[in-house]
């Protein structure tokens, strides 16, 4: 009976220990597949975790790796007596203690006000308490925060540049580096930020560098932003208001410096300094409501792009950001005054970039169609109406639909002739000489009456270009097909020379050289000679040389192109 009793025991324990160990076996296969299960982006709990039948638990998956005591491992460390590169220069530390220490102070509402007497609500930051630096979104829909990311690096620190010793404020240090309190920049806080950089830009006079920068704009860049506006409003009404708006100012600034210093590739150091301290201002504004991007903000985005092209890597961030800024407050485009002139400005320089990416428009040519400029009859609204017609061209011409509408573009064809046509007389060239064999005459000298009319013209010479390529008539196969594409390369050819020597033969009219590179880098293929060709990259050098615009990648692209027309002799 007893044994009976244990036998029994035994097979019960048995059975429970099966038990266990099958339950034991399930968890592990669970735990196995939780561990392999990727959380969906369904809030609050993910479908994938619904289906398993687990709490969602979104925590970090973090793994510690072994094996990275350098002092057990002598094959890890550097040996001692090894060869180490020789910097080029002297070495400068940034101690970021400070910056990191105030990216956890957190601002109180009373801090984030402006204050009463403030001359403008345009830096006044929104009245709420600030917790962090500053917004994701909105920074991101304009592409400004790029800019925070990228320019903030060791080797481009926030310290201020050396400005020579004609700045009072210039240590005797070895690196004559400028220590002041008011040139420190603060990304962290923008309330503190408003009221420093406010206060400070507003009663602080001009030092005699920075009369140097805002003298070197009004006498070059200005001209460059005023080519079509016979207001001249980035020459008389952008430097009065930069006295009283630093956003404005610091833009200025920012652009003037790197125009100064175009021929000196270390010293961007003060270009970088000014550029951050607008963006400091800007970034607030344009993450605000819309009723804070005013004509001023639009003008000083406007100088930041230009400031922008001159870089050899163009990152197109206030491109995105003057696109973003049209299409939202599309009134500036009819505006009249300073906002139109800033919005004339920002298609220019989107159709530049529309040239060189073989990419359509994105700005919303609807703003501009209520614009004075069709009703005036002046030069000035002629080759304003040149630039809108070429800017209807690049935004069907480079559609996203993979073929243009031939029809459409035939209408638009038939405007831009029109416009050739009617145009008034003063457009025409008042002297020609045709371009002959000898190295230094390879393109056309067409001298023109003014900078403006060389705009116009040369902008028609570029839709016709782009009407030649994307308008093909259906030729047949075989021989047609070729002879086709010869006759509509010498045409873009012809064209494109004409462009060249409207650039050359003008040297007012420095816009016309930027117009010469961007059509360069589209179509100097068709360039054949060998003259031709150095004569293009002559042009190129001419441009970096008087305008600071970085070609060097223009010129190895042509190069290259070149190069493989060649190959196969």
């Amino acid at each position: 009976m007893l044994g009976l009793w244990r036998l029994t025991r035994i097979l019960a324990i048995d059975v429970e220990v099966r038990r266990l160990c099958q339950a034991v076996e399930e968890i592990a296969d669970l735990t196995s597949q939780v561990r392999h299960l990727r959380c969906d982006t369904h809030i609050p709990a993910c479908d994938h975790c619904k289906q398993a039948g687990v709490d969602c638990d979104r925590s970090f998956n973090v793994r510690f790796r072994s094996g990275l005591d350098l002092a057990g491992n002598s094959d890890k460390v550097f040996p001692e007596r090894a060869i180490w590169p020789q910097p080029p220069g002297p070495l400068r530390f940034h101690d970021e203690t400070t910056a990191i220490k105030e990216l956890y102070y957190i601002v109180t509402p009373e801090a984030s006000f402006c204050q009463q007497d403030t001359p403008t609500h345009l830096y006044c930051p929104r009245e709420e308490p600030i917790t962090r630096p500053y917004p994701d979104s909105e920074l991101e829909a304009f592409g400004l925060e790029h800019f925070l990311i990228t320019h903030h690096s060791p080797n481009s620190s926030l310290d201020p540049p050396s400005t020579g010793a004609s700045d009072p404020r210039t240590l005797d240090s070895p690196s004559g580096q400028i220590h002041d309190d008011k040139y420190t920049l603060d990304l962290s806080v923008p309330g503190k930020l408003y009221s420093s950089l406010l206060t400070e830009s507003q009663s602080t006079p001009l030092s005699k560098r920075e009369a140097i920068l805002m003298r070197n704009f009004v006498d070059n860049m200005a001209l460059w932003a005023d080519i079509t506006d016979p207001q001249r409003h980035f020459e008389i009404e952008v430097p009065l208001r930069a006295v009283e708006e630093p956003v404005l100012r610091f833009a200025i600034f920012a652009f003037s410096s790197r125009h100064l210093n175009r021929q000196k590739v270390e010293d961007s150091a003060e270009a970088l300094q000014y550029h951050n301290r607008c963006l400091q201002l800007l970034i607030p504004v344009l993450s605000g409501p819309r009723d804070n991007i005013t004509d001023t903000v639009l003008a000083a985005v406007a100088v930041l792009r230009q400031h922008e092209e001159m870089d050899c890597e163009d990152n197109q961030f206030h491109l995105t950001g003057t696109t973003r800024i049209l299409n939202t407050v599309s009134s500036f485009g009819s505006s009249g005054g300073l906002g139109e002139a800033a919005a004339w400005l920002c298609l220019r320089e989107e159709i530049y970039i529309s040239l060189t990416s073989q990419q359509p428009l994105r700005t919303d040519l609807r703003s501009f169609r209520d614009s004075d400029i069709f009703r005036r009859n002046d030069d000035f609204a002629w080759a304003s109406r040149m630039v809108f017609l070429l800017a209807k061209v690049l935004k069907h011409a480079f559609g996203y639909d993979l073929i243009a509408d031939p029809l459409y573009l035939q209408r638009i064809g038939e405007e831009v002739e029109n416009w050739n046509i009617q145009k008034p007389r003063t457009f025409e060239p008042i002297q020609f000489v045709p371009r002959n064999s000898e190295r230094h005459k390879r393109f056309p000298g067409v001298w023109m009456l003014l900078p403006v009319h060389v705009v116009g013209v040369q902008y028609y010479h570029i839709a016709k270009i782009i009407l030649a390529l994307t308008c093909r008539s259906s030729v047949p196969r075989g021989y047609e097909t070729f002879r086709n594409s010869r006759n509509i390369e010498k045409l873009v050819r012809s064209h494109l020379l004409t462009i060249l020597g409207l650039a050359q033969s003008n040297a007012k009219a420095e816009n016309t050289l930027f117009t010469a590179r961007h059509s360069l880098v589209a179509w100097g293929w068709v360039l054949r000679h060998e003259l031709d060709q150095e004569g293009a990259e002559s042009l190129l050098r001419d441009v970096e040389t008087r305008t600071g615009w970085d070609v060097s990648q223009s010129i190895q692209l042509l190069r290259e192109q070149w190069c493989d027309d060649t190959s196969d002799d």
